[in-house]
């Protein structure tokens, strides 16, 4: 279950946000500063599962401050970032969406206003979460073939002939064979036209298939 996990070294308005966010259904976490938000999340396995609810002015470290250091540890594209700012913070809170943030929610807001943007950070990151899974599924995939099944996977994607293949990697039409059945195997497809879709999705996660150079 993905989680709220809120930092605001006030502890009089994280009591108060802590108690709302409960009251709307949200499991919630609250820390009274960044310091303390990063030891437990260091204390948790991964993937973190959750939205981060960071007030700007922190001490001793600051919302944006906080933000660089989850983006350290490979939050990016995984767990939405949100900023509860002040009328003079607006600049750092725009600052820090360049940085990856996804939101920030001038104070006073209203109840209704931040709970929606929460329920769309957490619809946001459970697509975020199932893109980072599927990605480091098809790394596992790519990584299970060896630098000439790649070569040939590419090859067949592109719609090559076997003896065209061949001609290209300086291999018998047989040996060709061998690879594609292997790479068929290998990343579950039972069809050129599949493999071609698989090879798509994997340049799209933005993975490498293709060696350095060819043998």
């Amino acid at each position: 279950m993905s989680t709220i996990f809120l930092c605001d070294d006030d502890a009089g308005v994280s009591g108060a946000l802590s108690f709302l966010l409960r009251q709307y259904g949200f499991e919630v976490r609250a820390y009274s500063s960044g310091p303390e938000l990063l030891a437990a999340l260091d204390a948790l396995l991964p993937p973190v599962r959750g939205v981060f609810l960071l007030d700007v002015r922190m001490e001793p470290m600051s919302g944006p401050q906080v933000h660089e250091q989850l983006l350290q540890r490979g939050l990016r594209q995984r767990n939405p970032v949100i900023f509860l700012t002040g009328h003079g913070d607006i600049p750092m809170a725009v600052a820090a969406m360049a940085r990856g943030a996804l939101n920030f929610v001038e104070k006073p807001y209203t109840d209704d206003s931040l709970i929606a943007i929460l329920r769309d950070a957490l619809a946001l990151e459970a697509q975020w979460q199932a893109a980072a899974k599927r990605s480091q599924f098809l790394q596992s995939l790519v990584e299970s073939l060896t630098p000439q099944q790649r070569r040939v996977a590419v090859l067949v994607a592109a719609g090559d002939l076997n003896k065209v293949i061949a001609a290209k990697l300086n291999v018998s039409e047989r040996m060709v064979e061998v690879h594609r059945a292997k790479v068929f195997e290998k990343l579950g497809v039972d069809s050129a036209a599949a493999l071609a879709t698989t090879v798509a999705d994997i340049r799209a996660c933005g993975l490498e298939l293709s060696p350095p150079e060819a043998a």
